[in-house]
């Protein structure tokens, strides 16, 4: 891996370096986006800049972005920062998912109804509403947590909370968006992509988002709460503390957080005997860079006692504590890994090279007032003094409003159209994509998919739908001769519109069609649905409706090909893809 030359500054502002290895195209864009409050409005910011821009405005073409060429893109909130990051085997793959990033990061376009969609509505609809929910359900410890610390040194939860994210309006996306999604404020480290193929891309992006006012961070709403074990609701005139429990949490710095996770079994073990309970560490970090350890214990319990027991398991155990914790977000691929790795790199050596600055000018008397500087960049401790915690009288669980019951509501319809830069993507007519990846379904649901299999295998059946409360899985036998056919009408199934609207409508965190390699079923799922037993109905329909739209799988089909590299296709033509739809997946259509 080679650096090519030093970190470019593109008139924009963006920082940007590029490392040659031959190992494909990739890019990380890396935004400083601080967790200010509990509402998870940079989680938030993240999900809209990949909703719409300017010049990429409908809510489907991310997916048809990843459904039609081999790019891969994503991204990831922390407590302080958000990657971006896309790769591809083939250059002008990138390059388009790379624009596709650019334009949503530098001019997006929020509007109220991709708020409703993606956000929040109606209780218990919107993407980030249904990918918080099974996390902040009923018996949620670190929610009651989160409200019983009302220090100004707390951890916020930049994920967000249910009840604050539902709050979050036009104005809060636009302000927090303005303060911290500047070009100039941004890093970019690209894998095989030289600095002049940016410039051109950032050439074409109008960057007028223009806003003096800075996000006002909310405040945790006063809220019903769960009683007692029985879940019943407690009216405002009652206590809404735990009769007989307390928080202790003690502040530490984040050096210290792999000792902490790597020791926490044995750790539980000693507090349990004191008839308390250990959270397991958050790696959330607050201002000063340090996460909490918490411990919910009953009112006899001291904190001199507990500070006391911990010193003494700190004093028998000292190794390791001064590791520190290798941050890899879950979300990064191989191709991205070594992006993030080489990033981190150059961010410790800048700062070295910046601590070294200061320790010159400090040694000739040019600067007292930088000591306090030198010090971020300065190594830090590495003896652990816990010192006394603070204590909080412990919150009752808050009460989380129910799943609706009743009839969902409708999807609207929409317009079954391809992105035009897919269109002109393919009219180049020379980007061969790399070999399709076959994968498994997502771990989650791993239960319906043995039950499915079974009732195939039971009842001699071509299909099979299954269900639990948060998803939904249909299972079809396909013959091996068809195997190809299939995996085409997947590609171009997650690309259309009306499938897809279950998602882009917020009625669910995840719906896609992929085929199972290992077992020669074609999958539809639905993932943490609002839903999910009336789903089968709406991906019925979707099915029905492309079995007969012939220009929409004309137009994506020369593209779904392109996926399946070296593998004869000639054959598949637009009328075999509706026929095998017909035939096969609407097998059960009465």
């Amino acid at each position: 891996m080679t650096s090519s030359g030093q970190i470019k500054r593109h008139p924009n502002g963006l920082q940007h370096q590029n490392i040659n290895d031959n190992r494909g195209f990739s890019a990380l864009i890396v935004v400083n986006t601080p967790a200010l409050d509990d509402s998870g409005v940079s989680h938030a910011v993240e999900h809209l800049v990949f909703r719409r821009s300017k010049a990429f405005n409908h809510a489907e073409s991310l997916f048809q972005l990843t459904a039609l060429t081999d790019l891969s893109i994503n991204a990831s909130t922390h407590y302080n920062v958000t990657y971006y990051h896309c790769h591809s085997q083939c250059l002008q793959t990138c390059l388009l998912g790379l624009n596709y990033l650019f334009n949503g990061l530098l001019a997006p376009e929020f509007v109220t109804q991709d708020l409703a969609h993606e956000i929040y509505h109606d209780d218990c609809y919107g993407v980030i509403n249904r990918e918080l929910t099974p996390q902040q359900g009923q018996a949620n410890q670190q929610r009651v947590i989160d409200r019983s610390d009302t220090s100004a040194q707390r951890c916020y939860q930049y994920g967000g909370d249910l009840e604050l994210i539902s709050t979050l309006t036009l104005s809060d996306i636009t302000r927090y968006h303005a303060q911290y999604y500047q070009a100039k404020k941004m890093y970019l480290v690209t894998g095989n992509i030289e600095p002049t193929l940016i410039d051109s891309l950032l050439e074409s992006i109008n960057d007028t988002t223009k806003n003096d006012v800075p996000y006002c961070p909310k405040v945790l709403p006063k809220a019903y709460f769960l009683e007692d074990e029985h879940y019943e609701i407690n009216h405002f005139e009652t206590d809404h503390f735990e009769a007989k429990k307390q928080l202790f949490r003690w502040y530490i710095d984040e050096e210290f957080f792999a000792y902490f996770t790597n020791n926490y079994k044995s750790l539980s073990h000693l507090i349990e005997s004191y008839d308390a309970l250990l959270i397991s560490p958050q790696y959330n970090l607050n201002n000063k860079q340090q996460f909490a350890l918490d411990i919910i214990a009953p009112m006899h319990c001291s904190e001199t006692v507990l500070s006391q027991a911990l010193a003494s398991f700190l004093l028998k155990n000292p190794e390791d504590k001064s590791i520190r914790k290798k941050e890899k977000p879950n979300k990064f691929s191989p191709e991205i890994i070594r992006l993030f790795n080489y990033y981190q790199r150059l961010i410790r050596d800048l700062e070295s090279d910046l601590a070294s600055n200061l320790n010159k000018e400090l040694n000739q008397g040019l600067n007292q007032n930088l000591t306090k500087k030198q010090s971020l960049y300065s190594n830090k401790q590495t003896t652990l003094v816990l010192g006394h915690g603070s204590v909080y009288p412990l919150k009752k669980q808050p009460l989380i409003k129910q799943q609706q019951t009743k009839k969902p509501i409708p999807l609207l319809p929409v317009a079954n159209l391809l992105l035009i830069q897919l269109s002109q993507h393919l009219s180049e007519g020379k980007h061969q994509q790399s070999e399709y990846k076959h994968r498994p379904l997502p771990a989650v649901l791993s239960p319906l998919l043995i039950q499915a299999q079974q009732q195939l295998i039971q009842h001699q059946e071509k299909i099979a739908e299954v269900f639990d409360p948060n998803h939904c899985l249909i299972l079809i036998n396909i013959n091996d001769t068809e195997q190809n056919l299939a995996i085409l009408t997947s590609f171009i199934l997650n690309a259309y519109p009306t499938f897809i609207a279950s998602r882009t409508q917020g009625h669910c965190y995840a719906i896609a069609s992929q085929y199972l390699i290992d077992s020669h079923h074609l999958a539809f799922y639905s993932a943490f649905d609002v839903a999910p037993c009336v789903r089968f109905l709406a991906i019925n329909e979707s099915l029905k409706s492309l079995s007969k739209d012939l220009q929409f799988i004309a137009a994506t089909l020369p593209l779904a090909k392109s996926k399946l590299k070296s593998v004869d296709l000639d054959d598949v033509t637009d009328n075999s893809v509706a026929e095998f739809i017909s035939k096969h997946m609407l097998a059960n259509d009465a």
